[in-house]
């Protein structure tokens, strides 16, 4: 007992402040076959399964730091009345994040070997989305540039936005009653891309006179399948055009290359006690299609030009006059503007890596098929690192209904209780739910929108399974 209890509470400890996209609450459903999605070395407790195609269908949204109640003022039914700009930049941390993923199996198999092995394919369709933005990209136009005298204003946003397609093939091995171990590498094929390590705006206001330096960085490459033309010019500003020929979309499909992997091992210290380690999404793409690349170019173009900067120290007498004459602002604005263009034309084929996740889980089965579990996730995206925490149960009743429900923390978010239901119905496996349904109920409250619905065919279900094997878990 106290030996998965320390277990346990290594699992719990060190996790302060979480964010990140959430464990799917059916990675804790027995009776789930998508179980070992996220725990390749977990138990299948069906002999077999086929999926139908859009057999599972996960889509999401994380707004981070943004929720409707700090955006607006309601009135007393609930309806928005103003925006509260204050509120909402007060709101918001140093650095910010906002994510969406969403998947889609087209073809889904898996079978036992030899009771010991648990072989599974799986096709699908993935998107990623991650962007990261400081506080000052809202702050500045809210509090103006005199909060910022003492401190530069810096903002700056990164993003990389992946849509490609996934062909996984992977062997689960049970070495004996309390070891097993799970790989899953994976051929990936790149549809969309648009990848900005950082797009950067240094505002800095001088304290003496209060004139404002203005300097800029930005680096963006995209990549599609789909064959665009992207072209930029100061007068004209962007001019985008593309072909749907099908043809071309067809021949582009798999050009974008990539490899990823799946990693699980599980280890049971008691018999109704087990601890697993998985390191899920390994990858990289290498973009070739339609490569393009925008890059940031600060011109020499007039008195506003200094040392690499723009830097400007107020209106001449020149320009008030100008103004005072009937000139429009618009032109004054157009000639600061010309200082900032994009280089745009195509470039070279480049490598993005797919958001790494590392899960650390334990559960503990308390009584028959009632199961409580721990798990710790990192992931690794843009250049950062995204824990979360989550505490679940699931429960299967009659042999027919399994329920689940998963509580995530993280950071700036502590509301995301997530709630699942499955239904056993013979050869047939249906299941639908959310990570968060408080976003269903009221999303106004919320900062998330998830859900998740499945269709399986499988044999051995189980109350096969439960029969089958009740000697082997008394040895555990």
């Amino acid at each position: 007992m106290k030996r998965y209890l320390i277990v346990l509470g290594a699992l719990l400890s060190g996790i302060i402040a979480a964010y990140g996209q959430n464990l799917d609450v059916f990675h804790f459903m027995r009776t789930s076959p998508f179980q070992n999605f996220d725990t390749p070395s977990c138990e299948t407790i069906y002999n077999g399964y086929v999926s139908l195609p859009g057999g599972q269908v996960h889509v999401g949204g994380n707004l981070g730091s943004i929720r409707y109640n700090n955006l607006f003022a309601t009135d007393n039914e609930g309806y928005p009345t103003t925006l509260t700009a204050t509120r909402f930049a007060n709101s918001l941390s140093k650095n910010n994040y906002l994510g969406a993923i969403s998947s889609v199996e087209l073809l889904g198999f898996g079978f036992r070997v030899k009771k010991k092995f648990f072989i599974t394919m799986d096709y699908r369709l993935r998107f990623n989305t991650d962007i990261r933005y400081s506080k000052a990209l809202f702050g500045l136009p809210v509090y103006g540039n005199m909060a910022y005298v003492d401190d530069p204003a810096d903002m700056n946003i990164s993003a990389n936005v992946s849509a490609y397609q996934e062909i996984g093939v992977s062997i689960r091995h049970k070495i004996n009653d309390r070891m097993s171990w799970g790989v899953r590498p994976k051929v990936l094929f790149g549809m969309a891309n648009l990848r900005a390590d950082k797009v950067s705006v240094l505002l800095t206001t001088d304290p003496r006179n209060y004139g404002l330096a203005m300097q800029y960085d930005a680096m963006i490459k995209a990549s599609a399948i789909i064959p665009y033309s992207l072209t930029f010019d100061r007068d004209n500003g962007f001019s985008f055009d593309y072909d749907m020929d099908a043809g071309d979309i067809i021949d582009n499909l798999f050009k974008n290359p990539g490899v990823g992997i799946d990693l699980g091992f599980t280890f049971k210290p008691l018999p109704a006690f087990n601890v697993s380690f998985s390191v899920l999404d390994l990858g990289f793409i290498n973009w070739k299609t339609n490569t393009t690349q925008m890059q940031s170019v600060l011109y020499d173009a007039g008195r506003f030009y200094e040392d690499g900067s723009l830097v400007f120290g107020g209106m001449t007498q020149d320009d008030i006059q100008y103004l005072i004459d009937g000139g429009k602002i618009g032109d004054f604005l157009d000639t600061l503007a010309y200082y900032f263009p994009l280089e745009v034309g195509p470039t070279k084929s480049y490598v993005t890596a797919t958001p790494v996740r590392v899960v650390a889980q334990g559960d503990y089965e308390f009584a028959k098929h009632h199961t409580v579990s721990a798990a710790v996730q990192f992931r690794f995206a843009s250049r950062y690192v995204q824990p979360s925490l989550t505490l679940a149960y699931d429960g299967s009743f009659f042999d027919i209904i399994d329920i689940c429900v998963a509580y995530t923390m993280q950071r700036k978010s502590f509301d995301n209780l997530g709630f699942a239901i499955g239904l056993n119905l013979g050869y047939l496996n249906v299941y639908a739910g959310t990570q968060n349904i408080i976003s269903l109920l009221s999303f106004k409250d919320s900062s998330q929108l998830t859900a998740t619905a499945g269709v399986v065919f499988n044999w051995g279900h189980f109350k096969n399974w439960r029969e089958k094997y009740p000697k082997e878990k008394k040895k555990s």
